[in-house]
This record gives C-alpha cells, sequence and structure tokens, in this order.
C-alpha cells in the first residue's frame, strides 16, 4: 500500500455530480458552521477505485478537495467544520458523510474496501 500526504490549497473545483448524491438514504451532511483549525486525517482507500474527498458548503456547493487513489493510505490537512463526504468516482456512490471536528479524527483511520 502506498502512503501519500496532501495538504489544503485555495483552489477547490466545483464537483458536478451526474446524478443527487446520497448517503443510505439520507441528505448528505453540510457545513453549517464556520471553519477553523486544521486537522490531519488518515484515509485509507483499499479499493480498486479512485475516490473523491468533497467539502460540502453550507450554502449547497459542493467543492472536490482531494482525490484518494487506489491502494493507498493518505494523510491529509483538513478544517475543523468541514462536512465532507467521500464517494467512489465511476459510481457516485458516497462511502463516508461527517463534519470534520478533532474528535472525529484524533487517532482514527477511515478505511475503505
Amino acid at each position: 500500500m502506498n502512503t501519500v500526504s496532501l495538504r489544503n490549497t485555495r483552489d477547490f473545483p466545483h464537483y458536478k455530480p451526474r446524478s443527487v448524491l446520497s448517503f443510505q438514504g439520507n441528505a448528505l451532511i453540510k457545513s453549517d458552521q464556520w471553519t477553523y483549525g486544521e486537522v490531519a486525517t488518515q484515509w485509507e482507500n483499499a479499493t480498486p477505485s479512485e475516490l473523491i474527498m468533497l467539502w460540502l458548503w453550507h450554502n449547497g456547493e459542493i467543492r472536490e478537495i482531494y482525490r484518494l487513489a487506489p491502494m493507498t493510505i493518505t494523510h491529509a490537512a483538513l478544517l475543523e467544520g468541514m462536512g465532507i463526504a467521500v464517494i467512489e468516482k465511476d459510481s457516485e456512490r458516497c462511502l463516508e458523510n461527517l463534519v470534520i471536528s478533532k474528535d472525529s479524527a484524533l487517532g482514527t483511520v477511515s478505511r475503505f474496501g
């Protein structure tokens, strides 16, 4: 398994889904607060598919923040208060849906596959 580290930039491209994104029949969780404080996270993509991490803004905009390569562990800096969804690129199936907090990220690894 490869390991990579990614850092936020200020350029987050809009993401235009082909279908309505949902998570187990529920609406995606959007950020309902200002973002603050950087949080270190770790994401393991053990699938053969590329995963896309989306930042779900409170105003309904969806921005692509990171791409998680297949068979890779990614260390990524996120901001507390970000509404995040991780989707499978080809199917646009949502695999993870949460708001980042120090408690949710501390010492955890999100694993897919």
